[in-house]
């Protein structure tokens, strides 16, 4: 309590002077994980720990087969030199990715800290997603899991979506499966919790619940990609496991999702989101 106090009290002293001090400052951490309840969690594919190099064309390479790449965006330590922080200016082209590759799956459970900066310009968006793909076979993504509250790239909401494209980018199939209310606090940690099981999708962060049980969902899987918006954006920790389905997940499901509203998987009208940095 006492160094939550000091902290307070310099960042006020220094923010009179900088307006943006305390930044890279630990704040609020409501980061809190949820324990998975559609899956069971089976052997840990990857723990990022922020410890290996990244960004440009820098491979960080996990034990076996495993790798990150995060050639989007600008990507740089944090003060906690185990925190990343990705960054994005105009004429970057797409905002930053980090993705992880070296795998093949067909359920997975992915868990990721991370935290949204603050919006400082008229241009930035903060926005995180967590896509499970088949590359090269799917150009698009199986799964994309939005945290999305200001990105115009898709509806403001906490998501879930299913895109497939032709090699030249011409829709094959987008259907939006889940939209939900999404309300976040800047500079405040948060997990966000994907599981993936069979043809069921749950998106799971703090209080905010998003479900989806579609046959798309069934295809099989070789990389998991993080998506940023334009404002700074951290991440601390990255789990994925190898997952199965939860025996017990039939008898705990209503009550899990009694908070969601209710959604009917809709083609999703891509045609009207006018935003070309992605």
């Amino acid at each position: 309590m006492l160094q939550s106090l000091r902290l307070a009290v310099l960042c006020i002293f220094m923010a009179t002077g900088s307006g943006s001090a305390c930044a890279n400052e630990p704040a609020t951490d409501e980061g809190q994980a949820v324990a998975p309840v559609l899956a069971k969690r089976g052997k840990l594919i990857l723990e990022d720990d922020g410890s290996l190099e990244r960004g440009g064309k820098t491979v960080g390479k996990f034990s076996g087969t495993t790798r990150i790449r995060a050639g989007a965006g600008l990507w740089n330590r944090a003060v906690d030199p185990k925190i990343w922080r990705s960054t994005w200016n105009k004429g970057l082209g797409h905002t930053p990715v980090a993705s992880y590759q070296g795998f093949n799956a067909d359920s997975l459970i992915i868990e990721v800290t991370f935290r949204y900066g603050v919006i400082s310009e008229p241009w930035h968006t903060q926005c995180f997603r967590i896509a499970v793909d088949d590359r090269p076979n799917v150009t698009g993504h199986i799964v994309s899991a939005w945290a999305n509250p200001n990105n115009d790239f898709i509806e403001s909401g906490f998501l879930l979506q299913h895109i497939r494209k032709q090699k030249d980018k011409t829709i094959i199939e987008d259907m939006l499966l889940d939209q939900q209310p999404v309300s976040i606090q800047p500079e405040v940690w948060y997990t966000a919790t994907l599981e993936v099981v069979g043809d069921e999708a749950l998106f799971r962060m703090g209080n905010h619940v998003a479900y989806a049980k579609a046959e798309q969902i069934r295809m099989p899987k070789n990389l998991v990609s993080l998506t940023m918006g334009t404002t700074w954006h951290e991440i601390k920790r990255v789990r994925i496991w190898r997952a199965e389905a939860n025996p017990s997940w039939p008898a705990q499901k209503s009550k899990v999702l009694e908070s969601r509203k209710n959604f009917t998987p809709t083609v999703h009208n891509h045609r009207k989101i006018d935003n070309t940095e992605r």
